[in-house]
């Protein structure tokens, strides 16, 4: 049996939805015997800078959620360039990039999907635009922020499954990013419209959103943002409750992604993904 064949099957049998719900209640519970052991394997194992934590003494998380979703301390994510600049909006890997043709994204070797399944609407304005995907590992900052100045007009919330999104689950599962839940941000910048897709995944327990909080899982919901909401490049945007992928899309014309980008290149929050140019 093949290594792919082993990924696929894995993920279609692992009880996906009981599995978060068994980590969303672990991940929140006060109890000192079960969180500060978590968080201490958790921080030994996968090495985190606590450096770079706001709070950096581990006895003070009320929660492995609240020490999952840790804030950065002022200065440790200084964003590069100047306004025009598109910077990361989270550490991760960048997995794929280019220009949406014919509809279609790339999600991996040999794999595409369509925006309008990954919105939940279509975006005729997005044709021919940019799109960039980050995957978050366990270990990396959890929190989402703006790749550049804008307006979040509405918010959709799209309920699905819980596939790992993980380079080797993207190269199995087909449309995986439209077939799990995620919540779909979108903006107007001065370079055109601009959507955020942050996508649930296996034991991500929720997705939190800056001016929605944590969003409830299992019912498809739509916002109007009324008034709109004005974010800063680089202001937090949302979080994920565990790791997941970010998915930015552009319009035409918008961004020139910068040439020492490649599938497999690490980034942090801050740093210079390519330039906004349009309009």
């Amino acid at each position: 049996m093949t290594s792919p064949t082993r990924v696929w099957l894995l993920q279609h049998l692992i009880p996906k939805n009981l599995v978060s719900a068994f980590i969303y209640r672990v991940a929140r519970s006060e109890a000192g015997w079960l969180k500060k052991p978590l968080i201490e394997w958790f921080a030994r194992t996968y090495r985190v800078d606590l450096s770079e934590a706001e709070e950096q003494d581990l006895e003070h998380y009320p929660t492995f959620n609240a020490f999952f979703t840790r804030a950065l301390k002022a200065g440790a994510r200084p964003l590069a360039g100047d306004e025009d600049t598109v910077v990361a909006p989270a550490d991760g890997v960048v997995t794929e990039f280019g220009t949406i043709e014919d509809g279609r994204l790339l999600q991996a070797k040999g794999r595409h999907y369509h925006v309008a399944a990954l919105l939940g609407e279509e975006a005729p304005e997005l044709a021919g635009g940019e799109f960039l995907t980050i995957y978050l590992a366990p270990h990396n900052y959890h929190r989402v922020h703006m790749p550049l100045d804008a307006t979040l007009t509405h918010t959709r919330y799209l309920p699905g499954e819980r596939f790992s999104v993980s380079v080797a689950t993207a190269a199995v599962i087909d449309r995986l990013f439209c077939r799990n839940e995620r919540v779909v941000c979108r903006f107007e910048t001065a370079h055109g419209p601009m959507a955020i897709v942050l996508v649930g995944a296996l034991n991500v327990s929720s997705i939190s959103t800056i001016n929605r909080g944590e969003i409830v899982s299992g019912k498809a919901q739509y916002w109007v943002e009324d008034p709109p909401l004005t974010l800063a490049r680089g202001g937090e945007l949302g979080r994920f409750n565990m790791g997941s992928t970010v998915v930015l899309l552009f319009g035409p014309g918008a961004v020139r992604w910068d040439t020492d980008l490649s599938p497999g290149t690490p980034v942090m929050m801050g740093r210079a993904l390519g330039r906004a140019v349009g309009r």
